[in-house]
């Protein structure tokens, strides 16, 4: 949404440009009180003037047909304001020397938004984004239009994951959530299971220990779930552990390979697939955030 709202340039030049006209109020020869001001390229602002400059509360509307309604201060906006792009994009909320600033919600042509805090117009504290054409959901902490701290992101197949988030990417400590009721809960690092953790499978399997780089590696400890038998306790004593279950099967793709050949990191290399990479976390700064 790129309209510029940094008028002084223009401001400097009305009065030598040919064909600018205003109509209102004067005080010691200066623009002063209600007026509005029409410039030879169609664009106006109808509104409260101090000193020759918007200031109070006025609607400023470009050629184009974007148009800011609010607040201004020093021929800027400036306190509470809504601007609408010619696109649809808009905003409405607080800004600070012409710029984004404060509580506001920005809502975009498709639909997606942001609503929470921003910092000369990047996000930045808390606040939640929506995707709409994904079906994802962020809330939590940013910095600089990344998630960044503490926050919880729902992914549009229906995985969660919430935790520590560091310039945009998964880093800390956080647990996500599967769809399928899987879940795994440790530390995160450069958006992959890296370090201490814990993943634990819908059927009640699970394995504990380290990760690197998104899979099992290091000391760990795989367990199976205690799967029904109709055995008694002396017989089954004396049975190997009965094999993985048909789901485990499908799961793990190792279950097929020779035993001798098998180890703990071919075993969970589900572990390793991408979690919901559609839906990766970056937030682009391009186009839709540039008012």
């Amino acid at each position: 949404m790129s309209v510029d709202t940094s008028y002084k340039s223009e401001q400097r030049n009305v009065d030598y440009m040919s064909g600018a006209r205003y109509k209102g109020d004067y005080k010691n020869g200066q623009r002063h009180g209600q007026g509005k001001l029409i410039l030879n390229n169609g664009s106006f602002y109808d509104g409260q003037f101090m000193n020759n400059e918007k200031h109070g509360f006025g609607t400023y509307k470009w050629a184009s047909g974007a148009i800011y309604e609010g607040q201004f201060s020093h021929d800027q906006p400036h306190g509470k304001g809504k601007l609408v792009a010619n696109n649809g994009d808009s905003y409405e909320g607080n800004w600070l020397n012409g710029k984004r600033h404060g509580q506001g919600k920005t809502t975009w042509k498709n639909q997606d938004s942001y609503e929470g805090n921003y910092d000369k117009n990047e996000k930045h504290g808390h606040g939640t984004h929506i995707w709409r054409s994904k079906g994802s959901k962020y809330t939590g902490e940013w910095q600089h239009n990344l998630p960044h701290g503490e926050g919880r992101y729902e992914y549009g197949n229906g995985d969660v994951y919430e935790g520590e988030f560091y310039e945009g990417k998964r880093q800390g400590r956080g647990k996500m959530t599967y769809a399928n009721e899987d879940s795994y809960e440790g530390e995160y690092a450069n958006d992959l299971k890296h370090g201490e953790g814990k993943f634990l499978w819908s059927s009640g399997d699970s394995y504990h220990g380290q990760f690197i780089d998104g899979l099992p590696g290091g000391n760990g400890e795989y367990i199976w779930a205690l799967k029904e038998s109709n055995t008694d306790s002396t017989t089954s004593l004396l049975l190997p552990p009965p094999p993985p279950s048909t789901v485990e099967k499908r799961r793990l793709r190792s279950e097929r390979r020779d035993p001798k050949r098998d180890t703990i990191k071919q075993t969970l290399d589900r572990l390793s697939r991408p979690e919901s990479v559609s839906d990766r976390i970056f937030i682009s700064t391009g186009a839709s955030e540039s008012f």
